[in-house]
């Protein structure tokens, strides 16, 4: 985090700079910068997302934090998400909703597709910090859970069914879908691959089923542990659930 003031006003003007002055910047629990050109009301409800999420991560699930600034960029419409994905990546966006730069150490979203987008992309910085070589199944379902969440009792979320379940369900009745060992088993390439999108459901509806179960904290804390014997979570799945992987599906 930024050790000084002078450190993170430097911060703070650098994306001033960057993005003008219809944006207006703070910076939030020392380590994240939040620049948006939202209504204020948005904006506040936005820092209440980026801090009750890392609460609730530090609280269940994650034990080692950042210490390096993060930078949340919230959009007010796509035409401004768009044209600065155009002007800073020379692209359109690949998605209508929001990214992670993870050599950036920068979160960029239309917020106006909502503050699960948020959610979403708060999860990677933090579980990257805490499981560097998360595969990108569980990176993805995990992060994907809270897109559609609620908090609950003592500042914990809790996943919903959200719009990623008809597609699931339809893939599986045309047998489009995978198998668990096959999502387990994906490399990054194949999981953001031409099935992406039956991809982060199925492993959304897996974390989702996980923690209807009550074992989704177990289930990370036995994969990150014995990540180097068993980096695909399958036999930390089969721990868990106490059945073969093929008997769980």
């Amino acid at each position: 985090a930024p050790r000084t003031s002078l450190e993170a006003n430097r911060i703070i003007e650098a994306i001033e700079e960057e993005l003008g002055e219809e944006f207006t910047v703070t910076q939030q629990d020392k380590i994240f910068f939040i620049a948006s050109n939202a209504s204020p009301r948005l904006t506040e409800r936005c820092k209440g997302t980026v801090r009750g999420m890392y609460n609730f991560l530090y609280k269940d699930y994650l034990k080692k934090k950042p210490t390096s600034p993060l930078r949340v960029y919230l959009f007010k419409d796509r035409k401004s998400y768009d044209a600065y994905c155009e002007r800073a990546y020379d692209s359109p966006p690949s998605t209508p909703f929001g990214f992670y730069m993870s050599h950036e150490r920068k979160m960029v979203m239309n917020i106006a597709t909502g503050t699960g987008t948020l959610a979403h992309e708060m999860v990677h910085p933090l579980l990257a910090e805490d499981f560097p070589r998360v595969p990108s199944w569980f990176n993805e379902g995990f992060a994907s859970l809270y897109e559609q969440s609620r908090t609950i009792s003592g500042g914990s979320m809790e996943g919903l069914l959200n719009w990623r379940l008809p597609g699931l369900q339809n893939a599986i009745r045309e047998n489009r879908s995978v198998t668990l060992a096959e999502l387990m088993k994906t490399s990054t390439r194949e999981f953001y691959g031409d099935e992406r999108g039956v991809h982060y459901a199925a492993a959304r509806y897996l974390c989702l089923y996980l923690q209807e179960k009550g074992l989704l904290q177990d289930f990370y804390k036995v994969f990150k542990g014995g990540f180097k014997e068993d980096r695909t979570g399958i036999e930390a799945l089969e721990k868990v659930t106490d059945l073969p992987l093929k008997k769980f599906e």
